[in-house]
């Protein structure tokens, strides 16, 4: 992965990279162009350079290597780009007194909103997202923002471009179909159905046909009637062509899609040392040529037939009949007698299971071998310095094994069938994409800032440190993760990846200690070079060889899956092995490519190489059973991974697809189904897949002009949670310093022992007539509020965590801690759709109007969207900003902003209209984690409660509106707040009322001191602020009315004015009248002042 193979050497060109594109997005065409620097076809400022047109968006590269690249996403661009004509001032000098004759000129011009910057000065560095206004620069501080319009109500600037060697007409011929989709709800969309609707754009630049003028020699001969079409694989990218083999060469003719000037690439059969078989994406279609140089090629078809053909044909040539596989058992001798290293045998079982450089999903992986990276010397003569090699990653911290037990033990068995995963050990893997990034983020940043959308990781996340990585290793919950090649390889250049020599700005720690260098144990005395020799050294120890074979078994051997797994405390999440699950069987797009997004994020387990265990080096020579393909384990998990719905008659698949052919086409505002029109014609998912990657159907050409003239506006919907806002309209006229106001009164109208563990959430409907209530005792509960009868009593296989009703109470979705999201039907309670969702447990959920976000104990916040019937199994967007594990999020009422607490005290605020991370506020100054988060009613700012007793309002540019000091016993688990009042359950079974913004030790306005016998957990306030729900961790529930105040009679007034004025102490308590009673008692917790406050209070009103 650390060579780029291009051909032209002009340094403009290079600058441009597919890795700058989105996923999913395809380059098309080069254009030369000029951009004029003014908005004025009069000027002579301008910037020569190309334009890359793709599928969602144009690219501007400068010749000048100190200018940015500039992308403009068509998704922020006012209109489609069209062409203006401006007079141009002669250049040919007119006689005194005679009028300038001017000349016509045209340019391409277009509005956007926003502008990307890249690689500015050739170098790697975050995207820079820049809103543009007409003659206004806007600062970095304010980029992302979600307002629809420019800045000071400016207009969006506009861009001037003319077009050199290509006529404008068919110019913007071009981009109107691909500028028409990329506008397009495509968030909602998957990529298949993207490239789809991008068919009549894709399909004719994708090709079979090979040239054979490009053939080397004249005396080669075609022996194959057509080319084979496949993708050469790079990390992260992926370059459609054909392939074709003659009696002499292997060819690989790129198309021209992804095409960024790659050459015809071919290869001489005796140049060509190794051909192997390969997966991908856990399918048998990969192939992988290695050349006698070293280099290696890797190649993906449409099918395993294709592939194997293909291979048959090729390894059949009289040059290649060399290239035989190595035998395992042949090169395990060769180790055992030390004709082979540690390091010679681990590379070659890595080739042999599979793993290769070109692929980031199954990169080489090797072991941690060192425990010790604090000392100046390193004794390998000592075994306390080596890791236990007995042992996976995850079981070296028994601490933390036994978290992962104990969760392993309580998860659903046997539901596999009904698309409940089988139960594992660890949710993440040892060797991800994003774990081999995270080692070469220095040698290779391009690849990071396309895996992370345009930015670096968090600096506290970064690779540093050594000895922090291994501890993290260790100790965290979500990182398992082992070695690559690197460490040990001697004949790569160390400086690469542990030194920054491309001085990347990869930001400062929370410690204020800037990201620079890893940071190398003592021992390495700060040479790189020393350290990896060392690290090698260690690897070649005679520990290491006498225990490597144990290392062997868990990652390539019989402890790698099934029961020998299990005992081993080696078991992964099912779809990372191989046989899991067949994707070419799966005919559902989106179920296909929500599997393949899983794949690819979880990463992928080595073919199983040994079904025995492996002997040791020291071993006399025995035998061992090699697990060829058909001595393979079969897969923990035998059937594949459906999604349950409960419908009549058709299986879940038809009606999924009947349900997104209906969102699919709803848009065709004029076309009408004629009676002999079969299913095929309506639905591109039910052909037959064609031997593109592209999912073709002709009649859903002929429709797309349709489909985007007449476009509904409500494809896209307005960005709302479709929720009734805030209205709480608590008042109160009288606030003093000394006194709690009396005319609040709550009463309590139902109670009840709902549930036997802790209540988790709580929601009530529109009407507040219905709660639904989670716990930890695995129940979803619909009750009463009058008298908290149950009409439904769903149970589950885990614990649940959190829940939310979407704004139709139409279905339910809640949070486990299984890691998955389930949809529950209002009106019967059963499940409709489940997805996994996280890799830990789901600790809050928010839906909206067709979308949902949820958050998890693992650090990640992800938008899907959903429908009445099914939830999208792939995200609209993964963020992966918040640097600890997220314990609660709110979302604004109209939908925009999400806010989300971590443990560390942190709030992130993401723009859910752009999908995009706006902002991080560190809200405690303890750094206590958020224990609860609410957005206010009007939306422009929120109120977060710390478990260090802070209250804290921000608006969403980060500055601090409100802060006060909780002074109460106990802690706020739970709260909620309209921006004016805040409500909050504590551990000692209070509920407190404070108004916001008011003087220091005036907030706190009313209580309910015995709300609960214990520790309050869940809290809900109605929208119109007259009901309130409270749960405890004892599983009761209680709900509560607000009662209006009956003002007192004159006569009582007149009494009450005559008094003179002396200090009382007063307690509510709980009864069936709608006035509280005031005792004389110490044990109280509010005052009443005097005479005249309690006149004041007792004519205070409260409108709900």
């Amino acid at each position: 992965m650390h060579r780029r193979r291009r051909s032209n050497k002009n340094a403009q060109t290079t600058r441009f990279s597919l890795l700058l594109l989105e996923d999913g997005e395809f380059f098309l065409d080069d254009h030369s162009a000029c951009r004029y620097l003014e908005p004025s076809a009069f000027t002579h400022r301008k910037v020569s350079g190309r334009i890359k047109v793709c599928t969602r968006g144009l690219f501007f590269v400068p010749h000048d290597l100190l200018l940015p690249i500039l992308r403009f996403p068509f998704r922020c661009m006012v209109s489609e780009p069209v062409t203006e004509c401006f007079l141009q001032p002669s250049s040919i000098p007119e006689a005194p007194g005679t009028e300038t004759e001017e000349t016509p000129l045209l340019y391409l011009t277009f509005q956007t909103k926003q502008v990307i910057e890249m690689r500015e000065r050739g170098i790697d560095h975050p995207y820079i997202y820049k809103d543009t206004t007409e003659g206004i620069e806007v600062p970095n501080s304010e980029i992302r923002s979600n307002s629809s319009s420019s800045l000071n109500g400016e207009m969006p600037a506009k861009y001037i471009f003319t077009l050199q060697h290509v006529a404008y007409e068919a110019f913007l011929a071009s981009i109107h179909v691909i500028f028409e989709v990329s506008n397009l709800p495509r968030r909602m969309l998957i990529k298949t159905e993207e490239e789809t609707l991008l068919a009549p754009v894709l399909v004719p630049r994708m090709t079979d046909k090979f040239d054979p003028s490009l053939l080397i020699d004249f005396r080669e001969r075609l022996l194959m009637e057509t080319g084979c079409v496949a993708n050469r694989i790079e990390p992260l990218l992926k370059f459609p062509g054909c392939l074709m083999l003659t009696t002499l060469r292997l060819y690989f003719q790129p198309s021209s899609l992804n095409n960024v000037f790659d050459p015809v690439l071919n290869w001489e059969y005796t140049n060509i040392d190794q051909v192997y078989k390969r997966r991908y994406l856990l399918q048998q279609i990969g192939l992988e040529i290695y050349l006698q140089n070293g280099d290696s090629f890797f190649f993906s078809f449409q099918t395993r037939k294709e592939r194997d053909d293909f291979y048959a044909l090729m390894v059949g040539q009289p040059e290649l009949q060399r290239c035989r596989r190595k035998d395992l058992q042949y090169m395990m001798r060769k180790w055992q007698r030390r004709e082979l290293s540690n390091f010679e045998y681990l590379k070659f079982l890595n080739n042999a299971s599979g793993r290769t450089r070109n692929d980031l999903t199954q990169y080489p992986v090797f072991p941690w071998i060192l425990s010790d990276y604090t000392n100046s010397d390193l004794n390998l003569g000592d075994p306390k310095v080596f890791r236990d090699l007995s042992k996976p990653v995850g079981a070296l911290n028994e601490e933390r094994l036994e978290y992962f037990k104990a969760r392993y033990e309580v998860m659903p068995r046997g539901d596999e069938a009904e698309g409940m995963p089988p139960p594992f050990l660890y949710g993440t893997h040892y060797s991800t994409p994003g774990y081999v990034l995270y080692f070469l983020v220095r040698k290779v940043p391009e690849c990071m800032l396309c895996l992370q959308s345009g930015k670096f990781d968090a600096p506290d996340r970064l690779f540093r440190s050594i000895k922090v990585t291994w501890d993290g290793c260790v100790s965290n919950h979500t990182d398992v993760k082992e070695l690559i090649p690197e460490f040990f390889d001697c004949t790569l250049p160390a400086d690469e990846w542990l030194k920054n020599h491309k001085h990347l700005d990869l930001g400062t720690t929370q410690n204020f200690d800037r990201v620079d260098d890893v940071e190398l144990p003592p021992w390495a005395h700060g040479d790189p070079i020393e350290f990896v020799r060392k690290n090698r050294a260690a690897l070649e120890s005679d520990y290491v060889s006498e225990n490597l074979h144990h290392w062997i078994d868990l990652i390539f051997g019989y402890k790698q899956q099934g029961d020998d797994a299990v005992k081993a405390n080696n078991l992964f999440y099912y779809l990372s092995y191989e046989g899991s699950v067949d994707l070419e069987t799966i005919d559902d797009p989106v179920q296909k490519s929500s599997l393949e997004s899983q794949i690819q994020e979880f990463g992928q387990t080595p073919k199983l190489l040994f079904s025995t265990p492996h002997p040791s080096r020291n071993e006399g020579e025995g035998k061992i059973e090699v697990a060829t393909p058909d001595l393979l384990l079969s897969p923990r998990v035998v059937v594949p991974h459906v999604r349950r719905v409960s419908i009549p008659a058709n299986s879940a698949s038809d009606f999924r697809l009947q349900q997104r052919k209906e969102f699919a086409f709803s848009a065709f505002e004029d076309y009408t189904e004629s009676e002999d029109e079969t299913e095929d014609d309506l639905s591109p998912y039910q052909r037959t897949r064609h031997r593109y990657s592209l999912v073709c159907c002709q009649s859903s050409w002929n429709r797309l002009p349709k489909a985007i003239e007449g476009l509904s506006t409500h494809l896209w919907g307005s960005i709302s949670s479709g929720k009734p806002p805030k209205n709480w309209r608590w008042t109160s006229r009288l606030r003093t310093k000394y006194s709690l106001s009396t005319s609040w009164s709550w009463k309590q109208i139902s109670k009840c022992q709902l549930h036997k563990g802790e209540v988790t959430s709580t929601i009530l409907s529109k009407d507040n007539s219905f709660l639904w209530t989670t716990s930890k005792d695995k129940t979803l509960k619909l009750s009463s509020t009058q008298d908290v009868a149950q009409y439904r009593d769903v149970s589950g296989n885990f614990a649940l965590s959190c829940c939310d009703i979407s704004p139709d109470e139409s279905v339910v979705l809640v949070g486990s801690w299984d890691n998955s999201v389930y949809m529950h039907s209002t009106s019967t309670g059963l499940v409709l759709d489940k997805v996994f969702a996280h890799s830990d447990g789901i600790s809050a959920i928010r839906v909206l109007q067709d979308r949902f976000v949820t958050s998890s104990w693992d650090s990640s916040i992800k938008l899907w969207r959903y429908t009445s019937r099914f939830i999208v199994a792939t995200p609209i967007r993964i963020f992966l900003d918040c640097e600890e594990s997220v314990l609660c999020l709110d979302v604004s009422r109209d939908g925009r902003f999400c806010a989300a607490g971590t443990r560390n005290g942190s709030v992130y605020l993401f723009n859910l209209s752009r999908a995009v991370f706006h902002s991080k506020i560190q809200a405690s100054k303890h750094e206590g984690g958020i224990s609860s988060i609410a957005f206010a009613q009007d939306n422009k700012s929120y109120v977060c409660a710390t478990v260090q007793s802070e209250l804290i309002q921000f608006n969403i540019r980060g500055e601090k509106l409100w802060s006060m000091d909780i002074r109460t016993a106990g802690q706020v688990r739970c709260f909620d707040s309209d921006g004016k009042y805040a409500v909050g359950g504590t551990t000692a079974g209070k509920i407190l009322f404070w108004k916001l913004h008011e003087q220091a030790g005036t907030e706190l306005v009313y209580e309910i001191p015995q709300a609960h016998d214990a520790s309050i957990s869940s809290l809900a306030v109605s929208s119109s602020g007259s009901i309130i729900v409270s749960g405890a961790v004892d599983g009761s529930v209680h709900v509560w009315k607000l009662q209006k105040k009956t003002p007192l009679p004159r006569t009582e007034t007149s009494q009450l004015l005559s008094r003179q004025p002396t200090l009382h102490y007063g307690s509510i308590q709980t009864t069936s009248t709608s006035t509280p009673k005031i005792k004389t008692q110490r044990r109280s917790n509010f005052y009443i002042h005097n005479a005249t406050a309690q006149l004041a209070e007792a004519e205070c009103c409260l409108e709900f």
